[in-house]
Protein backbone atom coordinates (compact mmCIF):
# COMPACT_ATOMS: atom_id res chain seq x y z
CA UNK A 1 0.00 0.00 0.00
CA UNK A 2 1.52 3.69 -1.46
CA UNK A 3 2.02 6.17 1.20
CA UNK A 4 -0.79 8.82 0.70
CA UNK A 5 -0.47 12.81 0.16
CA UNK A 6 -2.54 13.41 3.21
CA UNK A 7 -2.35 12.76 7.25
CA UNK A 8 -4.82 9.92 8.84
CA UNK A 9 -6.98 12.17 11.27
CA UNK A 10 -7.44 10.06 14.19
CA UNK A 11 -9.94 10.13 17.79
CA UNK A 12 -6.85 8.36 19.71
CA UNK A 13 -7.25 6.65 23.07
CA UNK A 14 -4.33 6.54 25.49
CA UNK A 15 -1.80 4.57 25.66
CA UNK A 16 1.49 3.54 23.91
CA UNK A 17 0.80 3.63 19.70
CA UNK A 18 2.96 1.98 17.03
CA UNK A 19 2.52 3.93 13.64
CA UNK A 20 4.02 2.85 10.38
CA UNK A 21 6.29 4.76 8.76
CA UNK A 22 6.90 2.28 5.98
CA UNK A 23 3.78 2.90 3.98
CA UNK A 24 2.98 -0.83 3.61
CA UNK A 25 0.81 -1.37 6.26
CA UNK A 26 -2.98 -2.85 5.47
CA UNK A 27 -3.82 -1.29 8.68
CA UNK A 28 -2.66 2.56 8.55
CA UNK A 29 -1.98 4.05 9.89
CA UNK A 30 -0.90 1.72 12.76
CA UNK A 31 1.85 -0.78 12.00
CA UNK A 32 1.06 -4.59 11.31
CA UNK A 33 4.50 -5.51 10.82
CA UNK A 34 4.67 -5.37 7.28
CA UNK A 35 7.80 -3.20 7.63
CA UNK A 36 10.14 -6.48 8.02
CA UNK A 37 11.48 -6.37 4.44
CA UNK A 38 11.48 -2.61 3.97
CA UNK A 39 14.35 -1.65 6.38
CA UNK A 40 12.19 1.06 8.31
CA UNK A 41 10.64 0.60 12.04
CA UNK A 42 7.29 2.08 13.35
CA UNK A 43 7.45 5.17 15.26
CA UNK A 44 6.34 4.64 18.65
CA UNK A 45 4.27 7.19 20.75
CA UNK A 46 2.64 8.16 23.92
CA UNK A 47 -0.61 9.40 23.82
CA UNK A 48 -1.25 10.48 27.47
CA UNK A 49 -5.01 12.29 27.11
CA UNK A 50 -7.39 11.18 24.55
CA UNK A 51 -6.91 13.83 21.70
CA UNK A 52 -7.47 14.00 17.96
CA UNK A 53 -4.13 13.40 16.35
CA UNK A 54 -2.83 14.20 12.80
CA UNK A 55 -0.60 10.85 11.60
CA UNK A 56 1.65 11.60 8.74
CA UNK A 57 1.13 9.24 5.32
CA UNK A 58 3.66 11.10 3.12
CA UNK A 59 6.28 9.49 4.77
CA UNK A 60 8.25 13.30 4.64
CA UNK A 61 7.62 14.92 8.32
CA UNK A 62 10.11 16.13 10.52
CA UNK A 63 7.91 15.14 13.55
CA UNK A 64 7.15 11.56 12.89
CA UNK A 65 4.64 10.17 13.32
CA UNK A 66 3.00 13.57 13.58
CA UNK A 67 1.89 15.39 10.77
CA UNK A 68 3.98 18.39 10.07
CA UNK A 69 2.40 20.06 7.17
CA UNK A 70 5.52 18.78 4.88
CA UNK A 71 3.40 16.94 2.00
CA UNK A 72 1.44 20.62 0.97
CA UNK A 73 4.65 21.83 0.52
Amino acid sequence: MPYQNTPHLIDETPGTKHYCTCGESANKPYCDGSHETTGKTPAKAEIATAKQVAICDCGKTGTSPFCDGTHAK
